[in-house]
């Protein structure tokens, strides 16, 4: 029996990538919830933005959905997500394998603890696309980067999740959409989907949301454990 293990396409790598860089700008506390009230899509917009731009850090329980054009079942990962400004990143994956994913500056490391091995690649090398990064830092702009529009115009608001379908101005992406889900009452986005134009498809759910909890520098940097062998993946030129 084959045991698949969780890809990870360069798209799928610039939204975990992209999520690093929500954190860009200084951080405030934010306010306490208040009502849901309707709004625009230009205020939804303009309220998702400003939620991260007002976090330092930021932590999630998480699932995966990928799907592989060609195969029919999907592979689903779970695990917890930590980000800390500025672009610091780290996946803790708990099933259907334990694996680690660092984010720190110029580098990124997978760790498997199953193969007593970890991959160090540069930042650089999986950045060729920065849309997803625009999409979700504190820097760019949804509407400049993107067709913005409600997923669904005869939903009823303000009781359901704002849900957003965005199309990537650049045709070179490789995403022909994505689709956003966000909390009414922080503007965090709890749920994100990339369709690729490759047929692939990533989800990714976010649940038990926690920001400004003070997390530290030092849990962003991988040592790696001695019986560990550390592959270096050098940066691709085209």
């Amino acid at each position: 029996m084959i045991q698949m293990k969780p890809v990870r396409s360069k798209t799928v790598w610039m939204i975990l990538l992209g999520l690093a860089g929500l954190f860009e700008l200084p951080g405030l506390a934010l306010p306490a919830p208040v009502p849901v009230v309707e709004n625009s899509l230009t205020e939804v917009t303009r309220k998702i933005q400003a939620a991260y731009e007002r976090t330092t850090d930021w932590k999630a329980e998480f699932e995966q959905v990928t799907r592989i054009e060609g195969f029919d079942s999907p592979i689903t990962s779970r695990g917890t997500v930590y980000i800390k400004k500025p672009g610091r990143l780290r996946w803790d994956y708990r099933e259907p394998n334990q694996h680690q994913i660092l984010v720190n500056e110029q580098k990124i490391w997978i760790y498997t603890p199953e193969q007593k091995q970890v991959i160090v690649s540069p930042f650089a090398e999986i950045s060729d696309s920065q849309l997803p990064l625009h999409l979700l830092s504190g820097v760019g702009l949804l509407d400049r980067d993107f067709n913005v529009q409600w997923t669904d115009p005869t939903r009823p608001r303000p009781q359901n999740r704002p849900a957003l379908t965005l199309i990537p101005k650049d045709p070179n992406t490789g995403l022909t959409k994505l689709l956003m889900e966000v909390d009414p009452a922080t503007y965090f986005i709890t749920k994100l989907t990339l369709l690729e134009a490759n047929g692939n498809q990533s989800g990714f759910q976010f649940a038990r949301i926690q920001n400004d909890t003070g997390l530290k520098d030092r849990f962003f940097i991988f040592t790696p454990p001695k019986d560990v062998v550390v592959v270096e993946s050098p940066l691709r030129r085209p």
